[in-house]
């Protein structure tokens, strides 16, 4: 199969399943490792699709928001750097809210050591993550975004509005260099919104890969934050908000 065929190829059942590790796509297209490798890195540096831990993932047009499956094995090893810092800024007796983000979703695995935290959230996938922690867990409910698994509406804001959280843990799909919070997913972005309302402590938790130019909606600003986590230091490219960034 020539270059050109097999990366059509690969973007039509990229586009098809939202996302495909490398053996499944050698498998698919009869190619060996290496040469998929070669391939999904050439499409990645063309901007074609969105490269994956261990695979690859369709990249969406803009203001199209990514399915669950895709935004979980986008940096995977990022997410879980991130989610291991903030353990750090959770004390003993808070209530925690948690959006239905992949990066919170990081954070949720790793919180096996805070069993005395009250943990609220519209993440309908938060009891089978928290299921062996023994994590006191409250789920909103309310109408199910099924790409996103996020539990949205007006019933899920309206719980969310009935506590009082120490802290909040979120992520959106962009930050601008301007220090923009935006996302495609205008229904979580308001679910975030209450929950910012509702909560002493902001804390955005961004792997590095989600600066750039601005979604489809603005949430807030860098300003409102109270800290930042990122798998790695990128304090350097905001200095007005150097200190908030851990």
């Amino acid at each position: 199969m020539a270059l050109r065929e097999r990366e059509n190829s690969i973007l039509e059942y990229l586009e098809r399943q939202g996302s495909a590790s490398v053996e499944e796509l050698c498998r698919a297209l009869f190619v060996s490792e290496p040469t998929m490798r070669r391939d999904l890195a050439a499409l990645n540096a063309a901007g074609k699709i969105i490269r994956t831990h261990g695979g690859a993932a369709y990249r969406s047009e803009p203001g199209q928001n990514l399915p669950q499956s895709v935004r979980e094995r986008e940096h995977f090893n990022a997410k879980a750097v991130i989610g291991k810092k903030c353990l750090s800024l959770i004390r003993d007796g808070d209530t925690v809210m948690v959006d239905a983000s992949s990066t919170a979703a990081a954070l949720l695995r790793a919180l096996d050591g805070k069993k005395s935290v009250v943990v609220v959230t519209n993440n309908a996938q938060a009891p089978q993550l928290l299921s062996q922690s023994g994590i006191k867990l409250f789920v909103t409910g309310g109408e199910l975004a099924l790409n996103t698994f996020a539990y949205v509406g007006s019933h899920a804001e309206d719980f969310m509005r009935s506590f009082h959280a120490d802290v909040c843990f979120f992520s959106v799909r962009r930050l601008t260099p301007e220090g923009e919070l935006t996302d495609n997913a205008l229904a979580e972005n308001a679910m975030r919104r209450v929950m910012l309302s509702r909560s002493r402590r902001h804390v955005l938790l961004l792997d590095s890969q989600k600066l750039g130019e601005a979604c489809m909606h603005t949430l807030c600003t860098l300003d409102e934050m109270d800290a930042v986590v990122c798998e790695t230091d990128i304090s350097a490219q905001f200095p007005n908000c150097k200190e908030k960034f851990i």
